[in-house]
């Protein structure tokens, strides 16, 4: 409660007056977006009128072209211009309200090469994309974290020789980094258990001839079991990593964030992904966006992956580097 009680201090004095000018921004683009809609009815009804005249769909799509093109080259800047401002002055007043020692760039990430050493997606990256980088110290622990987005793509060709891309996506989500403070001498992966869930006995010995991550541990945490599926080639060692206070942590953590979380453990990090579906941490542009309830949303989401730290307890330091 008085941390709420704080944050509506915070939304009152600091940040409802910058989103009422940041309001008026965005309704500043959607009336330039009627604008062009209005002005380019006529001239794509008479497109359509000639297309049908002629049999042909050229006129529609070069008009159609042409008007798509001259909204987006005049209202892309402006909304650029209203992203960024909404990042500098409410994302970053929201981080630095949650700790002030954090470092955020709005436009940078979790680089490709750390997203693929995490090994928790196999699939090759052809598109890696990202944003909202967040970076500092909770306690003791060095973490970090940004929103990415991993596509592959598939090409296909029709009947009538035409190629086509498909983009498809490996992950979308959260990609959270943290020193464990301890060398690992082999890689431990905790992964959704789908298999055993939906094929029971079966989906088990499935899950024992995937040996690409090593070897399937099992634990003595019947709602873990239920939950997870856990590769590593050091049964001993994936057990004093995964204690059973650590699995209670991270099933915690799960109920927390109802997304499928995934984790692995890296040299001496530890990489945990949360999948989302949405776009953190950007602006509204249609519908009001001064709401406290907004605001209280951008925090929670915030606030919930930043506190993976002291959820999993990170900080208390039952080991140390060599």
């Amino acid at each position: 409660m008085p941390e709420k009680i704080n944050l509506e201090n915070l939304y009152n004095t600091e940040l409802k007056p910058k989103l009422s000018k940041l309001d008026n921004q965005r309704i500043a683009i959607i009336n330039k977006i009627k604008r062009y809609i209005v002005i380019s009815i006529i001239p794509i009804a008479l497109s359509i009128y000639f297309s049908i005249n002629f049999q042909h769909p050229l006129p529609t799509i070069i008009v159609a072209g042409i008007f798509i093109l001259i909204s987006f080259f005049k209202i892309s800047p402006l909304w650029k211009e209203y992203r960024s401002q909404f990042k500098e002055q409410v994302i970053r007043e929201i981080i630095k309200f949650i700790d002030s020692s954090l470092s955020y760039s709005p436009t940078e990430k979790i680089s490709q090469s750390e997203f693929v050493k995490c090994g928790i997606f196999r699939t090759g990256i052809d598109r890696y994309r990202g944003d909202d980088f967040v970076k500092g110290t909770i306690g003791s622990t060095q973490m970090e974290f940004s929103e990415v987005h991993a596509e592959y793509k598939t090409t296909t060709i029709d009947s009538k020789g035409r190629r086509r891309t498909h983009w498809h996506t490996i992950f979308k989500g959260l990609l959270f980094s943290a020193d464990f403070n301890k060398e690992f001498n082999v890689k431990t992966y905790v992964l959704t258990d789908t298999a055993e869930k939906m094929f029971g006995f079966i989906g088990t010995k499935l899950q024992k001839m995937n040996k690409s991550r090593g070897q399937l541990v099992k634990l003595e945490n019947p709602e873990f079991e239920s939950e997870f599926v856990v590769y590593s080639d050091d049964q001993v060692e994936s057990r004093y990593i995964l204690s059973p206070s650590l699995m209670e942590r991270i099933l915690s953590f799960k109920k927390q964030t109802k997304k499928s979380i995934q984790l692995s453990f890296i040299d001496s990090r530890l990489y945990v992904t949360v999948p989302y579906s949405k776009a953190l941490f950007e602006p509204k542009l249609f519908g009001e966006m001064i709401d406290f309830l907004d605001v209280q949303e951008y925090h929670n989401d915030l606030g919930l992956v930043i506190s993976i730290a002291e959820t999993l307890n990170l900080n208390t330091r039952i080991w140390t580097k060599k």
